[in-house]
């Protein structure tokens, strides 16, 4: 029994070892190295953060049939994972095999939608796709210095490179770049021309297509902003900003049941998002549908208890303006009285009864209110619904 233990011990420090060698010269990007101790670690041993290195050191070697082995074994052994997925789909942008590499770049989104880099390479796989002959022609042009097509490795992830023409790409990114100037200081006309001037060059680009929908949005030219919204979506489907969005303009509209339906769509992607969980909770307010709308709302403050502080931003509308609606002004004074900001929710409770609540027996028997009870505030509530109780 000792030696079967011994041998376990022996076994384990010599897996970690390898990993450890492994990891030391991937780091230091000496792949050959790195390959050798990965290949020293029993199958068994190895993890998807393994494979998935040793599948880069085979990739950046240029041994294909190895790397995409190792991508595969990485996503067998953790289907949560999700650098292998990425990289497999750089492996196939690698053999100019754009059609595969978009639709596995999509794979890849689903499971991590916000990464940067794989919504560069979702650009980039579905401008080589839709523009395969000048893809491959620009592929072939960097044949000596790149022939991977890979910009760089970021960490575990691989990026790819753009085979957009170089002039286009830089013209299109300076017209970016004057746009969010223009954007932050909210001249928004002259946004919305470097805008236009930048999707013109390079329409691949949701995150662009989506701030030009956000400055026509800003500007209230709704079906403008729709319209970039929609194309946003179009080239990247996991993009829940634009999702956000999209359900803001339907919410404006007052079609709520449309922007439920955006706003729901988004949550699939990102439960925990509380822009959308507020903005779902405000349409729910608006539907009069208080107990849903209560629930999201509260879990958005659960989750970012100053998300009622954030204003819009680049990316994302907040839906801060509402109807006067006293049963809101009640359901937000409950709120904050779970959290024990007693000041707010004696506001709310003020807002409310100035805004026509009148359920007064609401007031007095809500749990949350309880601590409330020795306020000031709250006791000039309790005589003010005395008073107007007794009036009518």
């Amino acid at each position: 029994m000792s030696r079967i233990l011994a041998l376990l011990l022996f076994v384990n420090a010599n897996v970690f070892g390898q990993a450890a060698a492994g990891n030391e010269k991937y780091d230091q990007k000496q792949y050959v190295d790195a390959v050798n101790a990965f290949e020293k670690i029993p199958p068994a041993g190895r993890d998807a953060a393994i494979l998935n290195r040793l599948g880069v050191s085979y990739h950046l070697l240029k041994q294909f049939k190895a790397a995409e082995n190792a991508y595969r074994a990485a996503v067998s052994k953790d289907p949560k994972n999700t650098d292998a997925p990425n990289n497999l789909a750089a492996l196939y942008y690698s053999q100019q095999r754009f059609s595969d590499a978009e639709r596995q770049m999509r794979r890849a989104m689903e499971k991590s939608p916000d990464n940067a880099v794989m919504r560069l390479n979702l650009r980039a796989a579905r401008y080589a796709r839709e523009n395969a002959k000048s893809a491959r022609d620009a592929a072939n042009a960097i044949l000596n210095d790149n022939p991977l097509l890979i910009e760089k490795r970021d960490g575990d992830l691989l990026q790819v490179q753009i085979l957009m023409p170089r002039k286009d790409l830089e013209e299109a990114t300076l017209h970016e770049r004057r746009g969010d100037s223009f954007f932050a200081r909210k001249i928004y006309e002259e946004a919305i021309v470097e805008y236009g001037k930048a999707v013109a060059l390079d329409r691949y680009n949701a995150s662009v297509l989506n701030r030009l929908g956000l400055v026509y949005h800003q500007s209230q030219k709704l079906a403008e902003a729709e319209r970039y919204y929609r194309e946003a979506l179009k080239q990247n489907p996991y993009f829940i900003e634009v999702l956000n969005n999209l359900g803001t303009v339907e919410y404006v509209r007052k079609n709520y049941e449309r922007a439920l339906e955006q706003y729901e769509r988004a949550l699939k992607i990102r439960p925990e998002s509380p822009t959308i969980l507020l903005n779902m909770g405000a349409c729910l307010f608006d539907m009069k549908r208080y107990d849903e709308a209560f629930k999201a709302t509260q879990r958005a403050l659960e989750i970012d208890p100053r998300v009622l502080d954030r204003t819009s931003g680049f990316g994302t509308l907040i839906q801060t303006s509402r109807r006067n609606d006293p049963t809101v002004s009640f359901y937000f004074a409950k709120i904050y009285a779970a959290r024990g900001e007693k000041e707010l929710a004696i506001s709310y409770l003020n807002r409310a009864l100035d805004e026509g609540f009148r359920e007064y027996d609401k007031i007095k028997s809500e749990p949350a209110f309880v601590a409330l009870a020795q306020e000031e505030g709250f006791i000039k509530i309790m005589e003010r619904i005395t008073a107007e109780a007794t009036s009518r």
